[in-house]
Formats: C-alpha cells, structure tokens, sequence
C-alpha cells in the first residue's frame, strides 16, 4: 500500500527531512539513493543537487590535502547512479531531475504519477526505467532518445497508444508494457532486436505486427488476456523458450514451426478447433501444451512427434477418443482430459488423474497385440517392440515397462537406422548396458531408470556425443564412468535413489551442466568448489541424504535457482530457512562466510 500518511498528508518540510545528512553522505560514497517506502508526497528539494556541497560545507572545508569531513571525502564522492523512489505517494517529479545526468537505474513504480518530465529523456546513460503501477497514459517523446535503455518496466498503467519511435531503443533486453489499454503495437518493434522478454500480457490487442518476428533474441513473448484472433507465424523466432497465448480469440493453431527452443506453449481458453501439427514442425524441445478451454474434438496421432512432452492439458474440450498414441509418449507425466466426453476411458479413471489413464492405454496396447497396429508389432517372442517406420517419424524408441533382461538386436538397428534422438529402457531389469545399444549414435535423451543397474560403461561418454539428458534414477549404482566429462552438451543428470556416497568426480568435468539430481542417495559431503566448476548449474538437489554440514560457501553459487537440501541431519540452516526460496537460502549461506 503507497499510503502510509493516513491521517493527513505529509508536509513539504517532512519529505525534506527524509534525506538526511547521513543518507546524503551515504549516497555520495557509493551512488546510490534509496528513498523508497518513506510515504513521501514530494521528492526533498535536496536531491536535485545532491553532489553539490552546501555553503556550510564550503565553509568547512580546509585547503589541506587530507580534509575529511565527517568522515567523508568530499573530492572522492560517487555521482548519483542509482535512484529509488519506489513505493511512496508521488504525484510528480520535477524536471530537475535531469541534473542527474550520470544516472544509470531509476525506480518510480507503486506511485500516483500521471506525467513524466520530458527532461527525463536527457538522462542518456539510463539503463533500467522502472515506472509499474502509477497513473501514466502515454510515454514522452523524448523518452525515445533513451538509447542506452536495457530495461524499461511501464506496468499497470494507463497507456492507450505505442509510438513507432519505440524501435529507436535498440538496447532494450527487457519490456513490460502489460496491464495497461494499447489496443495496436505499432511497426517498428521489430528493431528491438536485442529483446529477450516481452510482455504484452493484459491489454486489448487484436493481433501482433509482422515484424515481431525480427526480435530473434526473444525467449519469453507474453500475450496472455488480449483479442488476439490472428498471429504471424513464429517460426523465425529462433530462440523463444516460453510463449503465453491463454484468454484469446483464436480460432486456428498458432504457427510455430521452427521454434526449436520452444519449451512452454500456452493456448487455453481460445476458440481453437484443431491440433494441426504441420504448425508444430521441428518443435522437438515442446515439455509443456496447453489447450483448456477450446474447441478441440481430435487428439491427432502426430501428437507422439512430441516426445519430449511432460505437460498435456486438453481438458473442457469436445475429445471423445483418447488415442493409443497417448500411451507410449515417454516423458507424459501430466495429462488431463476431465470435462470433455471420452467414450473409450471411464469417467473414474479421468477422474483418478493421469497415471490410471496412461496405465489403462498400456494395458489395452498390450492385450491388443496386432500386426496391423500403426505404432507397435508383435515380435517372434511375444513382447511388442516400435515399429521402424513409426521409429523414424518420431526419433522416439520406447521399451519401457517391459521387464527386458536384454535388448533385441534387430529393434537397436532398425532404431539406429532411423537417428532416434529419444531411448527409453525404464522401469526394466536390465543388470548391465549392452554395447549394442551405442550404435544408436544421434541419441539426445536416454532414460535408464528403475532397472537393476550396477555400473555405467565408458562407451556411454565417447560413443553419446550428443547426450543432453541422462536419467539413471532408481538403479544401484555407486559409480560413473570417467568419460561423462566428454559428453560437451549434456544438460541434466539424474542419479537419485541410488547408491552414491558422493558425486562422482567425473560429473564435474560436465561443464555444460544445467540440472544436477542427486536426492535419496548416501552422500554426506557437499564439494563446493568442484561444484563451482560447473558455472551453468542452476538445478542441485541434494534432498534425502546424509549430508551433516552445508558449508556456507554453497551460497556462492549465485547461478542456482533451485536448491533442495531437505531431509538430511545437518542442523543448519534449519527447517525455516529450508522452506525459503532459493535466492534467501543462498543469502543465508553468503551470510555466514568467515570473514
């Protein structure tokens, strides 16, 4: 809440008093001024000129060389680079403002401002432009000169209309222009070339400019609770990870073919009628498909393409047949389908949520057994195994679930012959990992777990070159080969519900590694500074295990943004701490560094 005045307004000699000498001194040490929270009505006159010395300071001063006033060293004092006026009550910021040329970031969110100075857009080393929450319908046109601007926040505002001279900030990294009333975007935008996320989300668009598709650096395009019945195709967005379409009018699948980062692809509560996967080509990456709340009648055969698909929601939809397709997807972990009509999968199974569904197709597959199945055949020995020509259209071999001792030979050429990208042997018995398996050279994703694994072959680092995830979970294993360190584009690892003591050293050799999972193992040590070789680690859990001390410097670790270290004996940090998040937990650690 801005208001923190409540009883009368704050006087012009109160908002004065709030930069003292101590703060001023403060700010002109290290450039920075914080302000915010102080219920404020009126910027302190003070601030304008805050590097400038008082006639009571000139008068203090001395000509020797040494001169300290009050501890600080007037000759060595900072600019003002960093300002803060965020949440207080301001109405207006005066012109003046502009004598801070030397400023880089500017906080004026949670305010009552309703205009800008011009003279803002003199400040032309501003980096970061924070004005969220307050009362501002449109963007001064001197705002455009601002061509140092990386990030510029102008959330929940008032703003109708986007000028053209917005593609004149070239540096922006970062735009939030979401809960606010622009009914159009103008041409233009596509000069933002530097964008990695845009939000758009909250508005009343009705379509998206052409040239939208020239931000190549964007990851992350939020239009989430707009009109939008059309979009241009996608697909030259080469690196978009995340794209947020719910609460729309769209009546046709988006275009985006070519995304071949794309992970998340929202679409609920549209009008769209099909799936058409000619729309999802090379879409490999896919994890999470939304569709609740559409027209969608058909769950397409093609849909196995994404094999990589962890989320499916197509629930409130017209669905009358769950295909077998659904079945052998290798990573589906969440499918909903509740609210639609289902004629081939009882209500209380849809009910029971998506483990009964998936186990009720398998069953069905493997008691059906034919031939003429589209996806599987019955082999010479009973056990169904992929087809070769499905196998080539989806780089997907699935044999999980099948309580295989050993691999079929002829299922590992055919699978080689068609470049899958995706093995999944999990939930077997295997003992040991045939060398017939690393024929299957191109392999991206290989799932090993809940099979009776003892040891992990060298040939796994030097015949997998392409490995990016590697699932060893639920096995008996105490050990890793010496070769995973050649293994240049492996993202994630799991090896939880193991044997491990520790982590094997070679896993530290893995020097693209974004996602470590290590949790109900024995491990009692944490090696921070062989962690600290791994500079792309963002996922470490470390749950369940026997570890007895967290050594503070894991706080460095700055990179992380999810670390789970319940449910071992240590003592701190405790419970509390645990339950924070992971930027709080790290600073915690930081916190308790030996100085």
């Amino acid at each position: 809440m801005n208001h923190t005045a409540v009883f009368k307004q704050r006087t012009k000699t109160e908002d004065n008093a709030e930069l003292s000498e101590v703060i001023i001194i403060s700010a002109r040490k290290n450039g920075t001024l914080n302000l915010s929270s102080r219920g404020l009505y009126t910027v302190p006159d003070r601030l304008w000129s805050i590097n400038e010395l008082t006639e009571e300071e000139v008068q203090q001063l001395h000509f020797e060389l040494d001169y300290v006033h009050k501890n600080e060293r007037w000759w060595e004092q900072k600019p003002l680079k960093i300002l803060d006026l965020g949440w207080n009550n301001l109405t207006s910021i005066d012109p003046k403002i502009e004598r801070l040329t030397e400023l880089t970031i500017v906080l004026l969110h949670n305010n009552l401002l309703e205009d800008l100075p011009p003279e803002m857009g003199n400040l032309n080393k501003l980096e970061i432009l924070n004005v969220s929450h307050n009362k501002l319908a449109n963007i001064p046109h001197q705002f455009y000169k601002l061509t140092e601007l990386c990030e510029l926040y102008w959330k929940n505002n008032g703003l109708r209309e986007l000028d053209s001279a917005i593609g004149d900030l070239v540096m922006l990294s970062h735009l939030d222009l979401s809960c606010n009333r622009l009914s159009e975007l103008p041409l233009g935008m596509g000069y933002l070339v530097r964008l990695i996320t845009l939000d758009l989300s909250r508005n009343k668009l009705k379509e998206l400019p052409s040239d939208l598709t020239s931000m190549r650096a964007l990851k992350r395009l939020d239009v989430r609770y707009n009109q939008l019945e059309m979009l241009p195709p996608l697909g030259e967005l080469r690196k978009i990870e995340t794209v947020l379409l719910q609460t729309n009018k769209l009546t046709t699948f988006p275009d985006v073919s070519g995304c071949t980062l794309l992970r998340v692809l929202h679409l609920g509560d549209n009008n769209i009628t099909e799936i058409d996967m000619s729309c999802l080509e090379g879409v490999g990456q896919l994890r999470t498909l939304t569709l609740q709340g559409n027209k969608i009648a058909v769950i397409p055969e093609e849909i196995i393409k994404l094999v990589n698909l962890e989320i499916f929601d197509l629930s409130q939809n017209k669905i009358t047949i769950i295909p077998s397709c659904i079945g052998i997807m290798p990573n589906l972990r969440q499918f909903v389908v509740i609210g639609n009509n289902v004629q081939n999968i009882g209500a209380h199974m849809i009910r029971c949520g998506t483990s009964c569904i998936l186990k009720h197709i398998r069953q069905s597959i493997n008691s059906t057994n034919l031939n003429t199945n589209k996806y599987l055949i019955s082999d010479v020995d009973t056990n169904i195994y992929p087809d070769k020509y499905t196998m080539q259209s989806t780089k997907l071999l699935s044999l999980s679930g099948q309580n295989l001792v050993e691999l079929p030979q002829k299922v590992l050429e055919d699978a080689s012959k068609a470049d899958v990208g995706t093995v999944d042997l999990s939930r077997n018995k295997l003992s040991i990992l045939p060398e017939q398996l690393s024929i299957i050279a191109k392999v991206g994703d290989l799932k090993l777990a809940s099979n009776q694994l003892t040891h992990i072959p060298e040939w796994i680092g030097e015949k997998y070159e392409y490995l990016q995830v590697l699932d060893l979970s639920k096995n008996f294993l105490q050990s890793l080969p010496s070769s995973l360190g050649l293994l240049k584009y492996l993202q994630e690892i799991n090896i939880s519900f193991n044997r491990y003591k520790e982590i094997p050293g070679s896993v530290y050799n893995v020097t693209s590694l974004e996602i470590c999972i290590a949790n109900d193992n024995l491990i009692s040590e944490i090696d921070v500074s062989s962690l600290q070789k791994l500079k792309k680690l963002a996922v470490l859990n470390f749950a369940n295990n026997n570890i007895g001390y967290v050594p503070p410097e894991l706080g460095n670790l700055k990179n992380l943004r999810m670390l789970s270290l319940s449910g071992n004996c240590f003592k701190q940090p405790r419970q509390a701490i645990l339950a924070k998040s992971t930027e709080e937990i790290l600073a915690y650690l930081r916190d308790r560094i030996p100085e």
